[in-house]
């Protein structure tokens, strides 16, 4: 601008003196010296100046290398703001620049107005001459230029890939918008030139302008060369969804476009040095486009929904979301993420067919009750061969009325939906234990007939064992006097229960030579354990299982023989106290009992006695009534 006012100030003298004396031959040979000397003058000093900008952009250049790597990252936010403003007013001083060089021009022209008048032919060819010094110049200040920014790009290029490669992104840019800039300059000068030959003046000044604003906008341009930009990264668009499954219980499936993704950013993301020398090494070799996505964002989605557990259905929507930290990775790896997730239509989805899973489960209560068990087996559908399969509980220690609770195996069937398109209509059913053995624990359940059968067990034992005392002794028979049933107060007991029927046994011993022949008796009885309940009323029990309590009645005849008396032992109790002691009274602490047997000597005994009183009472009577008749006959 200083330049400028003097140049305005020297033509205003110049042309105040041609109107106080000189010739106008003379006024226009020294305005062309004054021009030509000034484009001279311009031209060094623009040289010297692109020159030490040079060398200094130089210097900076390496001294910002090598403190690019800690601070670049630090000042890259704000730079960017700079860059913008410093963009917007490098626009505003193009304009005030142009605004003043027209004013400068229209003030010339007002101060000139009668010399360009007289000086119009020669001051058009000095105008072309110095168009042509001037282009020849902007070449020169181009070329300085265009070797500045080389030095920057090598400078660049020894601070890292990153900064070359940024640098000569915007080199081109810069040098795109100086043609630009050039050209429109050239175009208004040019316009003017055709419309009046007096606007030399003001063109000329344009050109100084416009060369100004090419060294500017070139040195402005090496300068944001160096400053990193965050590259804009939009993973949303790489990503696909599909959904696989059946209607209720579909999964999503995503699906990452890598080569696309490396094709858009292989060469525009750069990783930030850690200052780790090992991780450094590990990472030099590796492209941090493809870290990003190997380490960082590679499965590290989730899918949103109403139902994004693996039960989708069709119609509805859900979301796709990234799970990494954003501001993490744009620190690390220079970026800025676009990326805010996609909706998508849950669509294609088969329809589940449903099977009835209880026809296809076989089972069968074995075991007696209480201590019965369960045994299954599934078929079809829920042979396992498709992953589903019954349980039961509970399986052991069941009686008839129990309840049993089937369930179908696994609980939540989704892979195997998804996997076979079947699912069961029901999944737990509940059965009712029956059918099952059971221990009798009431007498009453013990049918007639059977009981006639352990009686006639028991008979022939007693037969059995008098056929072995030879010729003396012989059966004369066996009395039926009732039982004693025990049950079993423990669940885990051997015998469960035991029924003792007892016999009172009447036998004949003859003593030929002793001439003794006589009737004796005892009593007997067998042990039957674990009556069974085979179910619908029907009791079971092993007669070949009776068990003989070990003890013996002695019978002593009173036949004397050598030093004692004849005896005779058998198999049994001589009384019915010794029989229960050992049968019944023994196990009470284990055993609960019901009892109907009754001693019938006892019996004929009470009956003799209520006879004898039924007597005495009659005789009594007898006696009270003659003792009145005889009154009534002798009132005195």
């Amino acid at each position: 601008m200083e330049q400028q006012d003097e140049q305005k100030e020297k033509l205003q003298q110049e042309g105040d003196s041609g109107e106080a004396g000189s010739t106008p031959s003379e006024n226009l040979q020294a305005a062309a010296e004054a021009v030509e000397e000034k484009l001279e003058e311009g031209k060094e000093e623009m040289k010297n100046q692109a020159e030490n900008l040079a060398t200094e952009a130089q210097g900076q250049v390496e001294q910002l290398a090598e403190e690019a790597q800690d601070k670049v990252n630090e000042i890259a936010p704000e730079v960017e703001k700079q860059a913008e403003a410093a963009e917007s007013k490098l626009e505003e001083a193009v304009q005030e620049v142009q605004a003043h060089a027209v004013e400068a021009v229209q003030e010339a022209q007002a101060h000139a107005g009668e010399a360009a008048e007289k000086v119009q032919d020669k001051a058009a060819e000095l105008a072309k001459e110095a168009e042509a010094k001037a282009e020849e110049a902007t070449q020169e200040a181009g070329a300085k230029a265009e070797e500045v920014v080389k030095k920057v790009e090598e400078a660049a290029t020894t601070a890292g890939a990153a900064v070359a490669e940024k640098a000569s992104e915007l080199k081109e840019k810069a040098e795109t918008e100086t043609d630009k800039k050039i050209k429109e300059i050239k175009a208004k000068k040019q316009v003017k030139d055709n419309a009046n030959a007096e606007n030399a003046g003001k063109n000329n000044s344009a050109l100084f302008v416009g060369v100004a604003v090419v060294l500017i906008l070139l040195v402005l341009a090496s300068f944001f060369a160096l400053l990193p930009r965050k590259t804009k990264v939009n993973l949303d668009k790489y990503v696909t969804v599909s959904f696989d499954g059946y209607d209720g219980y579909g999964k999503a499936l995503v699906k990452f476009d890598k080569d696309a993704y490396l094709k858009d950013y292989k060469k525009k993301i750069k990783l930030k040095k850690s200052g780790n020398f090992l991780q450094d090494s590990l990472t030099k070799n590796y492209g941090a486009a493809e870290l990003l996505y190997d380490f960082y964002v590679d499965g590290n989605w989730k899918i949103e929904g109403d139902s994004s557990d693996g039960k989708l259905k069709n119609g509805e929507t859900v979301k796709l979301s990234w799970g990494f930290n954003q501001e993490e990775l744009e620190e690390q790896f220079k970026v800025k993420f676009s990326s805010k997730g996609t909706e998508f239509k849950v669509e294609g989805l088969k329809d589940v067919q449903l099977f009835d899973a209880f026809k296809d489960f076989d089972y069968k209560f074995t075991g007696i009750s209480p201590e019965g068990a369960v045994e299954w087996k599934g078929t079809g559908d829920m042979d396992g061969s498709k992953g589903y399969y019954f349980t039961v509980e509970p399986s052991m220690d069941l009686k008839n009325g129990d309840k049993v609770k089937v369930k179908i195996e696994p609980a939540n069937p989704e892979s195997l939906i998804q996997k076979y398109g079947i699912a069961p209509k029901e999944t737990e059913k509940e059965i009712t234990v029956e059918g099952l053995p059971s221990y009798v624990e009431k007498a009453d359940a013990i049918s007639d007939s059977l009981l006639q059968d352990m009686q006639k067990e028991i008979t022939d034992k007693i037969q059995s064992q008098l056929a072995s005392q030879g010729e003396e002794v012989s059966f004369v028979g066996a009395e039926y006097l009732g039982y004693y049933f025990l049950t079993s107060k423990s669940a885990n007991a051997f015998e469960h229960n035991i029924m003792f029927p007892v016999m009172k046994v009447n036998v004949q011993i003859n003593i030929p030579d002793k001439s003794y022949s006589a009737q004796h008796s005892y009593y007997f009885t067998g042990a039957f354990t674990n009556l069974m309940d085979e179910g619908s009323g029907k009791v079971t029990v092993d007669l070949n299982d009776m068990d003989i309590p070990y003890h013996y009645a002695t019978i002593d005849t009173g036949v004397v023989a050598w030093f004692s008396t004849v005896k005779f032992n058998f198999s049994g109790f001589e009384d019915l106290n010794s029989l229960r002691n050992q049968c019944v009274s023994q196990k009470l602490d284990k055993y609960t009992v019901e009892e109907t047997v009754k001693d019938p000597a006892a019996q004929s005994t009470e009956s003799g006695a209520e006879n004898k009183e039924e007597s005495s009472s009659a005789n009594e009577e007898k006696e009270s009534s003659s003792a009145a008749e005889s009154s009534t006959a002798n009132p005195s």
